[in-house]
This record gives C-alpha cells, structure tokens and sequence, in this order.
C-alpha cells in the first residue's frame, strides 16, 4: 500500500482519546506478521527492546474533512498522530526483521495513560517519540504548565466599569508581567491564553469569569516554582486548578541517541536538522522515566489541531525510509 492511501485508511478511523479501539484493531491486523500485541489498551511490537519508536493512536474530538489537494493531505489527526502511524506501517509492510520495540500509544492528547502504563512495565533506555516535526530531530523539549481558572466578583449594572471579565484581564496581565517569560535558543516561553468565557446576554457586567491558560517553558525552567507564583497571583482574583506541571529537557547534541538519528537521516537521505519540541508530547513522560528521548516525525505542528491540519505525502515516505535506516544501525 502506498503512503496516500494508507493515510487516506486511517483517516477514515475514528481515534478520539480513549476511544481507541477501532485503531488499534487496523494496526493489530495490518502488523499482524510482526506479533503485534495489545498491552492495556496500547499496541506493542516486539517488545523489551532497549530502543522504542513510539507514537500515538488518538486525536482531538474535533472534525475535520479529509480532501487531497496535490501532494498534501488534510484531516483530523492527518499530521498529529497519524501521518507518523502511517510511516511506521509502511516500514513494518516492508521490513523482515524488527530491531527495535514500537509501541502505538493511547490518551495522549488527555491524560497521557499509554504512555504511563508503557514506561511503567517496559525497560527501554531510549526513545524516538514521532510527533510532527517536519523531520528535524527534536532533542530540547519544552516544559508546560496548564491551569483552569475562575474569577468571581459582584454583578452590577452596565454602566459601572467594573465586573469579573474586567479583573481577568488585570489577573492576565499581571500574571504576563512575571519574570519568567524569555527568549530562548529554538522558542520563547510563553503564555498563551487558550479560552476565555462569560456568559452575559444582560446589559450587566458578570459575576464570573472561567478560563485555561498554558504556559510553555524552557528546558532550563522549573515549572512547579513558576506554577507556584502564577497560584498566588490568580488566588487574589479567584480560584486556581492546575492540571499539568511538567519541566522539560533537553538531550546534548553529542549523545549517541543524536548520532543514531544523524546516521538514520543521512542513510534516507534526509536534512539533518536539530530542533526542539514547544508542545507537551509522550516525550515528557519518557524522560520523566529515565528514558532518554527525542521526537521525531513527518507533518506540520503549526497546523496540527486546526481546521487545516495535513501532512506532506513525501514527509510519511521519508520517515519510512529514516525507519529502515534506523533498523538497519540497530542491527
């Protein structure tokens, strides 16, 4: 099978998180030849190994309409997760004999439980995570921090200038002029105001305020002293519910993982490129295991989650072919 009609399949298969099954059930069948096994509600292939190529099998729940426009294809999860799916397919069609462990993961886009359950039971000594990176091996990995709010205040007439909308954004900006937000050598950190809501059909200012926001951090940040303070700052204008904290990491550039991959791209033919991840990914979870870990793969992370999310048809063969390469170095 070719790689647009592998993808175009798999784009057909409804993958919202933790409601995997129906994807784990075409890969189970399609790799079938290489013992490919459900471990939880993972897919594993040739497991115990001390490197793991891994991905995720679910989206977000949003539609999107699957439409092939030159050598691009579009669609929900067409570059985030299933472009990478559909790469290590195609290595595994045509490879005989695996040297290495890929695990297809669950619940990656909420709660992370795949990767948990995998690192929790497996002994790997390294990973390639394939997320979209337009084929640039990402070895600093940003940390993030993710956080739901409420901000509460006395409902009054319109005409005052005053209300829970208004002390959100003096919550927000004060919470923006914390020190922690700085230029760094691939992305800055960073907020990012994710939802916003208050329903008011009255003429009124509203008694409350919900919102999320996220945080991106750098690999150097410590993500739970910057969580700390943006807690006290939003306890004067509400309530807090921090849902992720993570650090992130980086890999130096002279680790042997980094020469693998170096040595895999050039075996396909590929640019090597170092870059760095700004997105949480499954990687977060590797490192956090002692795992040492880098992230790979075909798509666009721009456009990921979007209304016009797509890949590349030449980006999934590619990352095919670094596949092989790398199977062939394992040997």
């Amino acid at each position: 099978m070719h790689a647009k009609d592998l993808l175009l399949e798999l784009l057909k298969i409804p993958s919202y998180s933790k409601r995997e099954d129906a994807m784990a059930d075409f890969i189970l069948k399609f790799a079938k030849g290489h013992d490919a096994k459900m471990d939880g509600k993972n897919v594993v292939v040739n497991p115990s190994n001390e490197l793991v190529v891994a991905t995720h099998m679910d989206t977000i729940e949003r539609e999107g309409k699957i439409k092939v426009r030159g050598n691009k294809i579009y669609g929900r999860g067409a570059s985030d997760p299933k472009a990478s799916i559909a790469s290590i397919l195609l290595f595994l069609s045509k490879v005989r004999k695996l040297n290495f462990t890929i695990a297809f993961l669950s619940d990656e886009e909420e709660d992370a439980t795949g990767s948990k359950h995998f690192v929790e039971k497996y002994k790997a000594k390294e990973a390639i995570i394939m997320e979209p990176t337009s084929l640039k091996i990402c070895h600093h990995h940003a940390g993030s921090i993710e956080v739901y709010f409420e901000v509460v205040s006395k409902e009054s007439h319109g005409s005052f200038c005053n209300g829970a909308i208004n002390k959100a954004i003096k919550m927000i900006e004060e919470l923006y002029e914390m020190p922690y937000w700085k230029n760094g050598k691939y992305f800055d950190s960073c907020l990012a105001i994710q939802e916003i809501k208050s329903i008011n059909p009255y003429y009124l200012n509203p008694g409350k305020c919900n919102g999320r926001i996220e945080a991106r951090l750098l690999p150097s940040q410590n993500a739970r002293e910057i969580a700390k303070e943006m807690e006290r700052i939003m306890k004067k204008y509400g309530s807090a519910k921090f849902t992720e904290t993570w650090n992130g990491f980086e890999i130096d550039e002279g680790d042997d993982l980094i020469k693998k991959a170096r040595k895999a791209c050039e075996k396909a033919k590929i640019s090597f490129s170092l870059n760095a991840m700004p997105s949480w990914t499954d990687a977060i979870i590797f490192n956090e295991a002692g795992i040492k870990s880098i992230v790979f793969g075909p798509g666009n992370l721009k456009s990921s989650h979007t209304s016009e999310e797509y890949v590349e048809i030449e980006e999934i063969e590619k990352a095919s072919l670094f596949l092989h390469a790398l199977n062939e170095i394992m040997e």
